[in-house]
């Protein structure tokens, strides 16, 4: 196993770089997405859904949802569910505080202004999780989850990302959480998006670690 830690690496270093850039950026979309009061992802729904019914903070209700996350993901790998993915969760977690910080005077008053902030939000989101899941680091719960059911059923990147979105629509309405439009916007954009932009920050990945032959795959 690759020691992460060891920075003298070459290629531990462009790890840590697209990471720390593919969290960063994926932070900075959400809260461009969150700010753009348009509507929630469907996982987002499902934590705000769980909060109504045993009447904890939505902070909370997402720690639970994630650590179910891990649980399934877990089975589906056939392996004990790992524990790091909710370190990656810390670290988002406080990109997306600074993304709403630097964010905070952008003027949304408008529904068209909401709609063209929210769209703009999407490939970011998109591009930050490409970025980040090319280091092969510690994911997000959810994608720890999304990433499970790609393998076990064998799908692309898309499918399984559209996959793991469904599920948390179905489970948020069946909650009562706040699942709509811009909901259905983010089943069906994130995942081709990020199938797009996946063999591109793998193949500069690659181009970074001087690996051989290096050639634009799609997954």
């Amino acid at each position: 196993m690759t020691n992460i830690f060891d920075l003298k690496s070459k290629e531990n270093k462009v790890r840590v770089l697209f990471y720390t850039l593919g969290l960063s950026i994926m932070g900075l979309g959400i809260a461009l997405s969150a700010i753009s009061n348009f509507g929630v992802g469907p996982w987002d729904a499902v934590n705000i859904g769980l909060s109504y019914h045993i009447n904890l903070s939505v902070g909370t209700c997402m720690n639970i949802v994630a650590i179910l996350n891990l649980i399934v993901g877990g089975i589906l790998n056939k392996e004990f569910p790992k524990i790091t993915p909710m370190i990656t969760s810390i670290i988002l977690g406080g990109f997306i505080d600074l993304g709403l910080f630097v964010f905070s005077d952008i003027n949304v008053s408008t529904p068209l202004m909401q709609f063209i902030l929210f769209m703009i939000s999407l490939p970011i989101i998109s591009l930050g999780v490409a970025i980040y899941l090319v280091s092969k680091l510690p994911n997000t719960p959810l994608d720890y989850f999304m990433l499970a059911i790609k393998t076990k059923f064998n799908l692309s990147l898309m499918s399984g990302k559209i996959v793991s979105e469904c599920s948390g629509f179905i489970i948020g309405f069946l909650l009562g959480g706040p699942v709509g439009l811009g909901s259905l916007i983010i089943i069906f954009t994130i995942g081709p998006i990020m199938q797009f932009l996946y063999p591109y920050s793998e193949y500069f990945f690659n181009k970074l670690i001087n690996k051989g032959d290096i050639t634009l795959s799609k997954n």
